[in-house]
């Protein structure tokens, strides 16, 4: 157990062996990095349960948050601090001091246990890797990028952690991720959301695919009446006698109550 400096952020998680960058301004969060500044760098990363909450206190936080090293800090305009910290360890918050000043927290760090058979990890490693090309064919910039890199990793915990952190969840996800007490749980996670992930993917590209084919008929309908009205016109055929004006002027005169006047006028006019 140890007592360090706690920063609660909002709408993010860290997870450990990870990278990020956040802005931070609140008046508690300045004073806890610069604690941290002055001896080891290291600060206790927590997300808030909801991010419109101001001054949070332990109930507004989750129990489970990263030991993290401050990596760069930057001073942006209107009081802002842009920070880079590199996610160490995942640890239990046990209390949180709140002073004037700053939050503290007494911590204890709480590592995966590894409960996984020696015998399973390859299948679990392919299975990993099947999930993750199937993502990757619905996210074309992910797969250029980040798949090859990925797929070359061969030890089954380091690949959970890339995933953990390559991976753009929402910070909901990142928590559940960040929450599994082993490497069983966490192994269950990730192929839990990366199938959610891919149907997800799938059904949004069949409902584009849906809404394209739809655009392009319609745009295909309108050139083609085009064509037709420029025809009528190089013909003089174009005026009253029009074949589609003839029907709406019979509409306007027809004794009918206006909603079916309008569906007759709306069906008419894509003849047009």
């Amino acid at each position: 157990m140890r007592t360090i400096p706690v920063i609660a952020l909002r709408g993010m998680t860290v997870l450990p062996n990870s990278t990020k960058f956040f802005d931070i301004s609140r008046k508690k969060s300045i004073a806890a990095l610069e604690a941290a500044m002055i001896t080891d760098q290291k600060l206790f990363l927590v997300g808030q349960k909801s991010p419109d909450v101001a001054d949070p206190s332990q109930e507004h936080l989750w129990d489970i948050g990263t030991i993290s090293e401050v990596r760069q800090l930057i001073k942006m305009p209107g009081g802002i601090i842009r920070v880079m910290v590199e996610g160490k360890e995942r640890a239990h918050l046990l209390d949180l001091d709140i002073s004037d000043t700053m939050l503290t927290g007494q911590v204890e760090p709480a590592p995966l246990e590894e409960d996984m058979p020696g015998e399973a990890r390859e299948a679990m490693l392919r299975v990993l890797k099947d999930k993750l090309t199937e993502y990757a064919q619905g996210n074309p910039k992910m797969g250029r990028e980040k798949l090859p890199e990925l797929m070359m990793v061969q030890d089954l915990t380091e690949l959970m952690e890339q995933i953990g952190s390559e991976i753009p969840w929402d910070c909901t996800v990142s928590q559940e991720l960040l929450e599994a007490e082993s490497e069983c749980e966490l192994y269950e996670t990730l192929v839990r959301r990366l199938m959610i992930e891919i149907e997800v993917g799938q059904i949004k590209q069949e409902f584009q695919s849906k809404v394209k084919t739809h655009i392009d008929k319609n745009q295909r309908d309108y050139v083609l009446r085009e064509q037709l009205r420029v025809i009528r016109k190089e013909l003089g055929e174009e005026g009253p006698t029009d074949e589609a004006e003839e029907y709406l002027e019979r509409v306007r005169k027809l004794k009918a109550d206006r909603e079916t006047k309008d569906k007759l006028t709306k069906e008419i006019c894509r003849l047009r």
